[in-house]
């Protein structure tokens, strides 16, 4: 199989909106503790458009400045402080390639979160080539899932779209819509995931191109209900969620949608009637509004998060994206805390070498160097994803995951 063909393919789900959307800034309201770090600091990066119309991610960036600043008041990294390198590719390719050399002139030790939609592969390529480590990425190219500087236990959003198939067999739907882009580079994503639905016995019987700026989204719904469709593959964002989700109250639907959890916050969902509370979910972490008894390292994230001050940190707008850089900045911590000497080359040795980091119970313990084959995807650490539903108030996450390898 061609990998490359497949490269627009993948970065058409971020561009589509897959995750969340908005602006950052480097303000943090987070109060010092007694025990703030005041050493030396330890530069880290964020690749990420910031002022970006349709690839802003909001969440992601005030996320990762909420995790460093309380990093820092924990301590940091043996008394040092981060000191957070944020970059705003605005969602340009030139600018992503910019903010790739910035992190080397910068002299980062390590990316926290990147994401880069609009050049992976060149992005990827300077910062492999300067030997910076990327810690929690979120893949979004083949290029991401084979450079060995990509350390990351989320599986990204197009392995969720493999979630979102596996929860709608279970469920006994075995004849799927693709509802996708009308871009062209997103008619592919049909080749990427017509061979997973056959190996599980279903198929894939409409596809179905969603324009930008559609008046009508009644005719979306009906051509998704074509040739006997039990449920959707739903490879859009949050922006097309609410006319669909009113076609399909218009038109009494029966159909199943599977969609990814990050991306929609509380308040997302709770104006969305009969089709958020019909519709299953899949993630590689808890939606933040789920149980703290299920998952008690929820508590210390969203205490992380409401530090901040920021609206868009408050419970009800999360959508998860911030619980990346989060994971990220403590897996960060915990590798460096056992280093001497903390330079590129001494995090990406001991992200090589880290056995069974602590990731809060919201992801399995993580050993980044144990990497396998996914599929066509070289480098994936971690498979295991969660299933959720939301009850009309918040989303709920079922706390026994499944694996992607073997569901």
């Amino acid at each position: 199989m061609n990998l490359k063909k497949f490269t627009p393919a993948i970065a058409a789900i971020a561009a589509a909106g897959l995750l969340a959307s908005g602006c950052s800034s480097n303000d943090s309201g987070a109060d010092p503790a007694e025990n703030a770090a005041t050493g030396a600091p330890i530069k880290v990066g964020q690749i990420i458009p910031i002022e970006a119309p349709g690839l802003a991610s909001i969440n992601s960036a005030e996320g990762a400045i909420a995790s460093v600043d309380a990093f820092n008041a924990r301590g940091g990294v043996n008394g040092r402080p981060l000191e957070l390198v944020q970059c705003d590719s605005m969602g340009d390719p030139n600018k992503e390639v910019d903010c790739a050399n910035k992190m080397i002139t910068e002299g980062v030790v390590a990316t926290i979160a990147d994401f880069t939609p609009a050049n992976n592969e060149g992005t990827s390529q300077v910062l492999q080539n300067a030997g910076i480590p990327r810690i929690g990425l979120n893949p979004l190219n083949i290029s991401d899932f084979s450079a060995t500087n990509v350390f990351t236990p989320f599986s990204g959003s197009l392995l969720n779209l493999y979630g979102m198939i596996d929860i709608l067999v279970a469920d006994g739907k075995t004849k799927l819509t693709l509802m996708r882009p009308d871009v062209p580079v997103a008619a592919m994503l049909i080749q990427l995931l017509g061979p997973a639905v056959q190996a599980k016995g279903a198929e894939i019987v409409n596809e179905v191109a969603v324009g930008a700026g559609a008046t009508d989204y009644t005719q979306f719904i009906a051509a998704a209900e074509r040739n006997g469709a039990q449920g959707v593959i739903m490879a859009l964002g949050p922006t097309e969620a609410n006319p669909i989700a009113q076609s399909f109250e218009q038109l009494g639907s029966k159909l199943s949608f599977a969609l990814g959890s990050v991306g929609f916050s509380q308040a997302d969902l709770q104006d969305l009637g009969t089709f958020a509370t019909s519709s299953k979910y899949t993630g590689v972490v808890p939606a933040p509004s789920s149980s703290t008894d299920d998952f008690p390292g929820l508590k210390d994230f969203l205490a992380d998060m409401e530090k901040s001050g920021k609206k868009e940190l408050e419970l009800e707008n999360l959508t998860g994206d911030e619980m990346n850089p989060w994971l990220a900045v403590r897996a960060f911590g915990e590798v460096a805390n056992g280093l001497t000497d903390i330079n590129k080359s001494t995090v990406q040795m001991g992200f090589e070498n880290a056995k069974d980091l602590d990731m809060a119970g919201l992801v399995p313990a993580w050993t980044p160097g144990a990497v396998e084959p996914f599929g066509i995807f070289q480098r994936v650490s971690n498979t295991m994803m969660y299933r959720m539903t939301f009850d009309g108030d918040v989303v709920v996450t079922d706390p026994t995951q499944y694996d992607l390898r073997t569901s």
